[in-house]
């Protein structure tokens, strides 16, 4: 591992248990393969002779802060799709990289790099754009958080990430000031662990640039989940859920989606049995990555 920005960086204490190796620069020549996630595809351009793999773990944050050029059709596109405020966002970014370190699709798409998308809302992506070198790479959530059997009760709390979406939250927040809502701020680990343990529903109404991970903790520690329809949401593959739990902030009222909050806190024991094909896919998630990467990197066919 290279931290581009500060080489000499020394490892976060939470990453030191996978004995990563670091290594302060990378030596461009046909023996090494350069993984790179799309925060940072400008970087591909300092190499030439290296095996250069993109790896697309979120769509919607390539579009921020010092990404790559997108032509304006692009941010119209993605500007329509998700909001106004994204809108301006994106496109004030995106002339911001196209007069610095500008980098084209179509240079992406350069033969030797291989694109590896971690949801099918990222594979999609890529399809459209005509890209054909590409291969599934996905994750797996840190299993420290997982405690599928706490005997801790369930409370009649909803859980939801100020960070994301809180502009509909807090209309969902006004409307119904009787639930108990809790932000997953300022918390640490076990923290954090003790409100999947203890409660009964986690929302989440932002966008989802790729298979979240918090959806993912919530409701492999037995939380219903609730989202929108936007980015990887849309897709079952990405948020293996029922469609009655997937609720576009356009087409469904405040009302309605109160409503479905309450059934679930009111009906928790019927309602999680409805996740556990989101349960069994989580579990899966760390052999299926391994298998992955055996794939990509160990033996290519």
């Amino acid at each position: 591992m290279v931290y581009y920005d500060n080489p000499s960086a020394p490892i976060p204490a939470e990453y030191r248990k996978y004995n990563v190796k670091i290594a302060d620069h990378i030596e461009d020549n046909s023996q090494n393969i350069v993984v790179v996630g799309e925060l940072i595809v400008h970087k591909a351009k300092e190499f030439n002779n290296c095996q250069l793999v993109i790896w697309w773990l979120s769509v919607d944050n390539f579009y921020g802060p010092a990404r790559t050029y997108l032509p304006v059709s692009d941010h119209f596109k993605r500007g329509f799709t998700y909001g106004v405020d994204n809108f301006f966002y994106k496109l004030t970014h995106g002339f911001f990289k196209y007069f610095f370190n500008n980098i084209s699709f179509k240079e992406l798409s350069k033969a030797n790099i291989l694109h590896c998308y971690q949801s099918v809302y990222a594979q999609q992506f890529l399809l459209k754009r005509g890209y054909t070198e590409i291969l599934p790479l996905s994750d797996y959530i840190n299993t420290e958080f997982v405690n599928k059997h706490s005997a801790k009760p369930k409370e009649n709390k909803i859980l939801y990430n100020p960070k994301k979406g809180y502009r509909f939250t807090k209309k969902l927040m006004k409307s119904a000031p009787h639930l108990k809502w809790v932000a997953l701020e300022k918390m640490n680990r076990e923290q954090l662990l003790h409100e999947f343990e203890t409660s009964k529903l986690y929302i989440d109404f932002g966008n989802h640039p790729g298979k979240d991970r918090i959806p993912r903790e919530a409701v492999i520690n037995n939380c219903c989940v609730i989202t929108n329809t936007k980015g990887a949401a849309h897709y079952f593959e990405d948020v293996p859920i029922d469609r009655q739990y997937k609720l576009s902030e356009s087409k469904h009222s405040v009302a309605e989606i109160i409503h479905t909050i309450e059934d679930i806190l009111n009906n928790y024991e019927q309602h999680i049995q409805n996740f556990a094909f989101y349960q069994k896919t989580i579990s899966t998630e760390k052999a299926t990555f391994l298998a992955e990467v055996e794939q990509i990197f160990i033996n290519p066919e």
